[in-house]
């Protein structure tokens, strides 16, 4: 194991109704907090009537709010910049991110590019580091990327998909109601299903030693987010299933699962060369595509750990020798998938053709990308081509 240090100040308020109490929530969180913004997708939040909700909460405690609507998948750096230009004209304390992953990022950058003076966007090429941010909270309505404890950010400039990492974004506050879940689309559903099961399997497919505790923990998440996944495939108001599947989700990206381990990120680099380069593939659905193929190519690597991972996620048994064992765990990954609606190839991804090349420069830039097995862009193509 490897040394770390880990600190998660995010206040977890989660169960029925606790998006009601957002507003007096954030008064004890965040005292010194006067006016927010209030940040938003579509239009679910509105006919929902939870923004209404979350706006009305914090104004009865006494707090002047603000409103953004806009907020796309793969959010983009322009719509920040705008976020930033609107919070300094109004002069706001924080954010409050009312949505999904997509919203909470977007909310974090802006939170940045505030107490920034060049451009947000030098956070996300490496041109600087940040030095201090507006506090977050979030109240979340689509669980699957986490970001709701995390430090990360992702977001899009043209067809560059980049992230940041940073302390000074992760959340004061996080509200989270497994009630709001239930009138999401099955198809947001399933993709953020394999979104949070990757944030765990990019930390848990590893070659640090003795990591045994953490691997464990991983492998528990991972049984009950397939298990519970499925359960809300035949009932989508199953209140018990979204509790699980939401706070296993809140935990994937966190941290926690990769507590003393070199973490990988090779299948989120090449997804997000993906949705990169085409804005309308969804996150998830690009990850459900990428992370077989990157198994079946990676796992002569260490094949002691995808043995572990088949015998302990996938309950696979017998005499058999590692090679069969690993493509039957690949396998029975590939048919809960399949159970999930989640294409598999990238001809179910996307009509168009992918430009395999393009798409492996994208992802592994000047250096070579993952840690499991360095990936250069011969290995990336061929990742994608066994994906084709």
């Amino acid at each position: 194991m490897n040394n770390f240090t880990y600190c998660n100040p995010t206040e977890l308020v989660f169960g029925k109704d606790s998006h009601l109490q957002t507003g007096s929530l954030i008064v004890r969180a965040l005292p010194q907090a006067k006016k927010i913004m209030v940040v938003y997708g579509g239009g679910s939040a509105v006919r929902s009537g939870v923004l209404a909700s979350v706006v009305e909460s914090c104004e009865k405690a006494g707090l002047l709010v603000v409103v953004k609507g806009g907020v796309r998948p793969n959010p983009t750096v322009d719509f920040v910049r705008e976020c930033v230009d609107f919070a300094r004209a109004e002069k706001v304390d924080m954010f409050l991110a009312v949505g999904g992953g997509s919203v909470i990022d977007t909310a974090k950058a802006a939170a940045l590019g505030v107490c920034y003076e060049g451009d947000v966007w030098d956070f996300f090429c490496g041109k600087a580091q940040p030095q201090q941010a507006l506090p977050v909270c979030t109240v979340l309505t689509i669980p699957a990327a986490g970001s709701e404890q995390s430090i990360r950010t992702v977001i899009s400039n043209g067809n560059v998909k980049a992230g940041a990492g940073n302390a000074l974004v992760r959340p004061k506050l996080s509200i989270v109601n497994p009630e709001l879940f239930f009138t999401l689309p099955q198809r947001q559903v399933s993709a953020g299903i394999i979104d949070m099961m990757s944030h765990i399997m990019e930390r848990y497919f590893t070659n640090t030693p003795g990591v045994d505790y953490t691997s464990a923990q991983a492998e528990a998440a991972l049984r009950v987010i397939m298990r519970n996944g499925l359960k809300l495939m035949e009932k989508i108001d199953d209140y018990e299933a979204w509790c699980e599947i939401g706070l296993a989700g809140s935990f994937a990206h966190n941290g926690y699962f990769g507590l003393g381990h070199e973490e990988d990120w090779a299948c989120h680099g090449i997804e997000h060369a993906l949705s990169g380069w085409d804005d309308r593939i969804i996150h998830g659905e690009g990850l459900a595509v990428v992370i077989p193929s990157w198994m079946s190519y990676v796992w002569p690597v260490n094949p002691a750990r995808f043995v572990r991972f088949a015998h302990e996620v996938f309950g696979v048994t017998g005499d058999q020798d590692d090679e069969t064992t690993i493509k039957l765990a690949i396998a029975k990954f590939c048919s809960f998938l399949i159970q999930m609606n989640l294409p598999t190839k990238l001809s179910q991804l996307t009509e168009r053709e992918v430009p395999i090349k393009e798409i492996a420069q994208a992802s592994v830039g000047a250096a070579t990308l993952g840690h499991f097995k360095a990936l250069n862009e011969q290995d990336v193509e061929a990742i994608l081509v066994n994906a084709r």
